[in-house]
C-alpha cells in the first residue's frame, strides 16, 4: 500500500549557505534538540553582587539584612518547525528542566540579638532546594514579509520577518501556602518549593531580519530582532515571608494577603548579532548581544500594604533588565555535494554571559553554555 505520508531526507540546493533559517521551505520539517546549562546569581542595582537588601525591626533595634540567591539550571529543549508555505513557518518549543537547584544564604547586621532573625530565616528559607519538570510551551509563527533569506539567495540581499508567539504556562507554579502541609522537619512545604514558572500566559510579537553580503567567497550576515510581550492577569500563590510585616505568624500573613492576582507589565526585548562564514558552507561563527526589559509588576490582594511592598520596597524593585553577550559556532552538513552521510544536520555550540549593572539589575545574571543538534526532513 502506498503510504499517505512519508519522510525523506531533504537535499538542499547549492544555494544553502547560511544558518539563519527563520523560515524554511514548504513541507520541510526541522527538528532541534538543545541542551543548556546555566549558573546565575541574583544581581541588584549595584556593580557588586549585593543580593536583595531589607530592613527589619525587633524593637528597638533596626536590622540590615542581605539575602543572596544562586541557582543552576539544566534544561533540554525540543524545537519543531514546519514550513507551512515557502514564506510561513510554524514553530513549537517544548522545554524540560532536568534540574533546577536554588541556594539561599543571608547576612544580618552584627549584633548578639540577631539570633532571632537567624532562626526566622532558617524557618522561612531552607539553604538549598531543587525541582524538575516541564517548562512553559511556545507555539508560534514566522512570516517572511519582504526580501529573500540568505539560504535562498537573491538580488535584494536582505530579509524582513514578523512573528507571533503564544507561551502557555505548563510549568509548575509556586505551591499554595498551607500550614498543615509540612515536611518531617516541620517547615511548610511552600518554603522549600522552587517554582518552574509564574503561571502567566504570554503573547509575544516579534519583528526581525537580516542583511547579508558575500565577499571573498565568504558570507557575512547582520541579524536583528525587536519584540514586545504582554501577559494575562492571573491568580498566583504568593510566597509567604515575614520580612514585610513585624510580629506576625505565617498563618496570619497568609490570611492577611488572601487570594492574589498578578499582572506583569509589557516586556521589551532586542538582539543584534554578526555572523561570518569561516569555512564555505561548513563553519559559521556568530557573536552579538541581546537584552530584556520589563517594568514593575502589579499585585492585587486583600492587603494593599503587601501589594505595594511586592511591587517595590527599599532594596528591591520588580522592574528588571537582563543584558547578555553571546558567541556561538555552527557546523553544517547541508550541502548535498559536500555532505557526510545521508542525513543533513547542523551542530551549534554556544556560550552566553550577562553584562553587569547598569545593563543587568533586579534579576539573575546568567552564565550559560549549550549544544544544539538540528536535522531536516521533507514530507509529502
Amino acid at each position: 500500500m502506498k503510504p499517505i505520508l512519508s519522510f525523506l531526507v531533504l537535499l538542499f540546493t547549492v544555494k544553502t549557505t547560511a544558518q539563519t533559517h527563520f523560515t524554511i521551505p514548504q513541507n520541510v520539517w526541522r527538528f532541534s534538540l538543545n541542551s543548556d546549562y546555566t549558573s546565575a546569581n541574583w544581581r541588584s542595582k549595584n556593580l557588586s553582587n549585593t543580593g536583595i537588601k531589607h530592613s527589619y525591626t525587633i524593637f528597638p533595634k533596626v536590622y540590615s539584612i542581605n539575602q543572596y540567591f544562586k541557582r543552576t539550571i539544566s534544561t533540554n529543549r525540543i524545537n519543531i518547525e514546519y514550513g507551512f508555505t515557502d514564506r510561513t513557518t510554524l514553530v513549537f518549543k517544548i522545554p524540560y528542566i532536568n534540574k533546577i537547584t536554588q541556594n539561599h544564604s543571608w547576612s544580618v547586621s552584627n549584633d548578639s540579638s540577631s539570633a532571632t532573625l537567624d532562626s526566622l530565616f532558617k524557618f522561612y528559607y531552607p539553604l538549598k532546594n531543587t525541582n524538575k519538570g516541564l517548562s512553559d510551551i511556545t507555539i508560534g509563527i514566522n512570516l517572511l514579509m519582504k526580501g529573500s533569506p540568505a539560504w535562498r539567495g537573491g538580488k535584494q540581499r536582505f530579509s524582513f520577518y514578523s512573528g507571533l508567539d503564544m507561551i502557555f504556562p505548563f510549568a509548575e507554579t509556586l505551591k499554595r501556602y498551607d500550614s498543615a502541609d509540612v515536611g518531617s522537619d516541620g517547615i511548610p512545604n511552600q518554603f522549600k518549593h522552587v517554582p518552574l514558572g509564574e503561571g502567566l500566559t504570554e503573547i509575544r510579537l516579534r519583528l526581525f531580519g537580516e542583511f547579508y553580503r558575500k565577499k571573498w567567497g565568504r558570507l557575512f550576515n547582520i541579524n536583528w530582532k525587536v519584540g514586545l510581550s504582554t501577559f494575562q492577569k492571573a491568580a498566583v500563590n504568593p510566597r509567604i515571608t515575614f520580612l514585610w510585616i513585624q510580629d506576625a505568624s505565617a498563618d496570619s500573613i497568609a490570611n492577611s494577603i488572601g487570594n492574589t492576582f498578578q499582572k506583569r507589565p509589557i516586556k521589551l526585548n532586542g538582539l543584534i548579532s554578526a555572523q561570518l562564514e569561516l569555512v564555505p558552507k561548513k563553519v559559521f561563527v556568530t557573536t552579538g548581544a541581546d537584552w530584556i526589559f520589563s517594568g514593575r509588576d502589579e499585585f492585587f490582594s486583600s492587603n494593599n500594604v503587601w501589594n505595594v511592598w511586592m511591587r517595590k520596597h527599599t532594596g528591591y524593585d520588580s522592574q528588571k533588565m537582563l543584558t547578555s553577550q553571546f558567541v556561538k559556532v555552527n557546523l553544517f552538513n547541508l550541502d548535498p555535494y559536500q555532505m557526510v552521510g545521508p542525513i543533513p544536520f547542523e551542530l551549534e555550540i554556544g556560550a552566553r554571559w550577562f553584562l553587569p549593572y547598569p545593563l543587568t539589575f533586579n534579576t539573575y545574571g546568567n552564565i550559560s553554555s549549550w549544544i544544539q543538534f538540528s536535522t531536516y526532513f521533507q514530507a509529502w
